[in-house]
């Protein structure tokens, strides 16, 4: 049983399993967190290691209300690609090492099934076609959420909680009970 939370830290969990090659030549895991316009500042100061993944839940989110607690609804996940490149080889303003890191992404993520979520479909790219030394690439991921935090039962309590005051006898195998005066109302057939 799942909020937001969980989808989003398994994201981040599959996007910091895949292994990257650092400015210095050194393979790491991805760096990844959740977006927060980061590239804003990255000019003044990069206080983050490049490349790096962030995850963006869309702003709008509307639900379906399925009822007993649940819904549904299709959830935005952008994820935002950084890389820093120099033109160290000669081929001035061509980065082509960010289609790796797409690449990798697409793979680790298509199909993928966070908490509570169906498959992992991307379903749009935005390439970045005028950039600096910092490559911003975005692929847009949908996939389908249940909610299920105002359900009783994943709130913690107890399904005998939940089934307070039910007035009917329910008898496990289908057998009714001994007591020759005893009138079952519901029987469940094992």
């Amino acid at each position: 049983m799942s909020g937001l939370k969980q989808p989003l830290q398994d994201i981040l969990t599959q996007l910091s399993a895949i292994q990257v090659v650092n400015s210095n030549s050194q393979t790491v895991s991805l760096y990844s967190r959740l977006w927060n316009n980061q590239l804003r500042d990255v000019d003044k100061i990069a206080p983050f290691p490049m490349p790096c993944a962030f995850v963006e839940l869309s702003p709008n989110v509307s639900f379906e209300i399925l009822g007993q607690g649940f819904r549904n609804a299709d959830l935005g996940v952008k994820i935002h690609l950084l890389h820093q490149y120099y033109n160290m080889d000669g081929t001035m303003e061509q980065d082509l090492t960010i289609y790796d890191l797409r690449d990798l992404i697409i793979e680790k993520l298509t199909s993928y099934c966070p908490t509570a979520c169906g498959q992992m479909v991307c379903i749009n790219e935005t390439i970045d076609s005028d950039h600096d030394n910092v490559y911003h690439y975005i692929l847009e991921f949908i996939c389908n959420f249940v909610d299920s935090k105002a359900n009783p039962v994943d709130q913690g309590k107890e399904i005998e909680e939940i089934i307070t005051g039910l007035d009917a006898n329910i008898v496990n195998g289908g057998v009714p009970p001994v007591a020759p005066d005893a009138n079952p109302e519901f029987i469940i057939p094992q």
